[in-house]
């Protein structure tokens, strides 16, 4: 029986027990340890319409009616996203900076959004009008709330610089508690996110560091910052993201992960980080975005417009998924307006105030190629499952191997070599035997490997390895 394992690319050499390739899958617990399960396709949702350029930021909220929204930012525009998957203007003539985004934060019924050139701003979404200015708020090119506090962090006077309002009050910079910090060390502030428990992150470029509320050095203060690590930082504040008192971010040496209270973890050690070097050149790291699926335990960083890389957080494994994409969010399905219903009310299935109007919760989804709203909800991707490189001690003439897998439309292929500075010939890869389930070969080879490929669209839900391999020593 060989399983595939864990997929740890980092790692060399024959009989590792861990596998070569896994694409297009979600870790899964199996009997003997780790097994794969299908990720689903992403999908466009029908009649959707293009966000008016590349998205630089977006944010889903939960409306204080009960209703969920979805705002992104293009470089000219702020557009929120209607019940027939257009998007509508909330502001256009923005300039927001090359490289940068929008930074959202919802704060009671007012949308928080800031930027570098266009300043603090925010939006009433429930009043609807304009996207103001925050005259007293200073301009910075993140926002992040915790413990009802507003924080903004890099500022245009300084990037190594944070202030708070007062707790309640997004428009008051200078009393009630409100407060600022400089660091004269870690250099400029990447991003803050709320940990939730009292707790939030600044991650600087070669710092980490934890606002704990309640803990202010005088009784007048709201809250006290604490280092937690020197010499780890991120690369940007769109490859960091945050769920439930847990952190992710990508670092100049691979992916880590904090968990509040505790210290950073460098989840991608030993596993991918080589890999992420090797795909990502040291310079483009700051265009890496992550984004969190609660329902997968999953952590996605977008490494480029065709390929994502993916954390399982409790499995604590990574996979890859094959995927265009232009960004990635969580997405709720949008509310339904009445300007927007085309029918006459009377004649609706459902009374106005319904639940079915106020949209779905938000789930892990991304803007396609295109620009358009799509979610990852679609039957399974392609699949692509490579065991490590064993040694079969002598040369031999392999016969025939079972997939531990219920994909039955599935192809596997062996791969060969005589020795190990050549690279593996895969054999074309082959359907299942309708008797016995077993897949027949006649291949030869002192080192072998399988790879079980499954075409997207194929209904499926575990794939663990290969099993019944036959083969028999090679004459000479």
């Amino acid at each position: 029986m060989l399983f595939w394992g864990p997929w740890r690319p980092d790692v060399g050499g024959p009989d590792t027990g861990v596998a070569q390739t896994i694409d297009g899958v979600i870790p899964q617990s199996a009997g003997q340890g780790i097994g794969y399960g299908p990720m689903n396709q992403l999908v466009t949702a029908s009649g959707a319409v293009a966000l008016a350029g590349a998205p630089r930021g977006g944010i889903t909220i939960q409306r204080t009616d009960g209703a969920w929204q979805v705002y992104f930012a293009s470089a000219a525009k702020i557009q929120v996203l209607d019940s027939t998957y257009d998007w509508d203007d909330i502001e256009t003539g923005r300039t927001v900076p090359d490289g940068a985004d929008v930074s959202f934060a919802q704060y009671g019924n007012f949308l928080l959004n800031t930027d570098l050139s266009d300043g603090f701003k925010a939006y009433n979404y429930q009043a609807g009008g304009t996207n103001d200015v925050v005259s007293a708020a200073p301009t910075a090119a993140g926002v992040c709330v915790s413990n009802n506090v507003v924080f903004a962090y890099n500022l245009s006077t300084d990037n190594r610089r944070m202030k708070s309002s007062a707790q309640g009050d997004h428009t008051n910079w200078t009393t009630e508690g409100a407060d600022g910090k400089t660091f004269e060390d870690g250099g400029a502030i990447l991003a803050m996110r709320d940990l939730k428990g009292g707790m939030c992150a600044i991650l600087q470029e070669n710092a980490l560091r934890v606002v704990q509320f309640g803990a202010g050095p005088t009784s007048t203060t709201l809250y006290g910052i604490v280092k937690v690590a020197d010499g780890i930082g991120g690369v940007s504040d769109r490859a960091t993201t945050a769920f439930n008192g847990t952190m992710w971010w990508i670092s100049t040496s691979g992916v880590y992960e904090y968990v509040a209270g505790g210290v950073p973890t460098p989840v991608g050690d030993q596993k991918t980080n080589d890999w992420l070097a090797a795909q990502v050149a040291a310079s483009d790291l700051a265009n890496i975005q992550a984004a969190v699926d609660p329902a997968r335990k999953m952590t996605w960083f977008r490494l480029s417009s065709s390929l994502l890389l993916g954390y399982h957080w409790l499995i604590k494994e990574f996979v890859t998924a094959t995927v265009s994409t232009s960004a990635l969010s969580r997405f709720a399905t949008p509310a339904t307006v009445i300007d927007d219903i085309s029918s006459i009310i009377d004649d609706l299935n459902v009374t106005i105030d319904s639940l079915d109007f106020q949209g779905g919760a938000p789930a892990f989804g991304a803007l396609d190629s295109t620009y358009k709203f799509a979610r990852f909800t679609g039957t399974p991707l392609a699949a692509d499952l490579r065991s490590c490189v064993t040694s079969a001690g002598s040369s031999q003439r392999f016969l025939q191997a079972t997939p531990i897998s219920d994909a039955s439309p599935s192809l596997l292929s062996l791969g060969v070599s005589s020795n190990l500075s050549s690279a593996l010939s895969y054999s074309t890869g082959v359907t299942r035997d309708s008797d016995d389930g077993a897949c027949r070969f006649d291949e030869r080879g002192r080192y072998f490997a399988f790879r079980e490929t499954i075409a997207a669209g194929t209904r499926w839900t575990f794939s663990n390895g290969v099993d019944g391999i036959v083969s028999n020593p090679d004459a000479p």
